[in-house]
């Protein structure tokens, strides 16, 4: 078990369980995005010298993996916190988190969910497509944080988060740990074919905003 060494974690600030897909998500993340396509460039890798280029690959990784995935059901708040902590330190960790939002939001959809999208996506209305996403995104971001204040923006064209992501504000200082939702919006507008754009995060609690607001534009094809 990776150690919980995080102040706001010691200090109780976090509390309650997340669901394991999440940090099961962050850290399958990091395997694939640290293994080289050339297997052979790891045979002149010393992991030991090389764990913060390499870490998705390290021992305590793989085994966290293993224990995730044997488990199942939630891990604490407080222990998930300690590896957004330690994956914001690396420099690709908006990457990764961004990574991290889409593969839990392909995991939510499921491969029928996916299969029926993807032919009859057409027979639903762009504004409906675009209340899907944005519905589909709210139901994600509550299990990352169901203490927090989840609404739609003004028009239907953003997400708003207050008391937001205490979890995701444990990871950097200057919201790269946000980088998830973004990940999540991309990938539910995308599957819903509800926009062209990218994502947008134009306020953040961690930068000191009252709230933080992700904004996709309405553009569908």
């Amino acid at each position: 078990m990776m150690p919980v060494d995080s102040p706001r974690a010691q200090d109780g600030e976090l509390e309650g369980e997340i669901p394991v897909r999440i940090p099961l998500a962050l850290l399958l993340t990091l395997r694939d995005l640290d293994t080289p396509e050339d297997p052979r460039e790891l045979e002149e890798v010393d992991l030991s010298l090389n764990l913060r280029r390499r870490l998705g690959l390290s021992s305590v990784v793989l085994k966290q993996i293993r224990r995730y995935e044997e488990d199942g059901g939630d891990v604490r708040a407080a222990e998930v916190a300690s590896l957004f902590e330690l994956v914001a330190r690396r420099v690709d960790a908006p990457e990764i988190f961004a990574s991290t939002g889409r593969r839990i939001t392909r995991e939510a959809f499921g491969p029928g969910g996916r299969v029926m999208l993807r032919f009859g996506w057409r027979l639903i209305p762009p504004g409906l497509r675009r209340i899907l996403a944005w519905g589909r995104a709210k139901k994600i971001a509550r299990r990352l944080s169901p203490s927090s204040e989840i609404r739609m923006a003004k028009g239907l064209n953003g997400l708003v988060i207050r008391r937001g992501l205490p979890l995701l504000a444990t990871a950097a200082k200057d919201g790269r740990g946000c980088e998830i939702l973004s990940g999540i919006i991309d990938e539910s507008f995308r599957t819903y074919r509800a926009a062209e754009s990218d994502v947008s995060h134009p306020r953040c609690e961690t930068l000191g905003e009252d709230h933080c607001l992700w904004v996709v534009d309405a553009t569908t094809d």
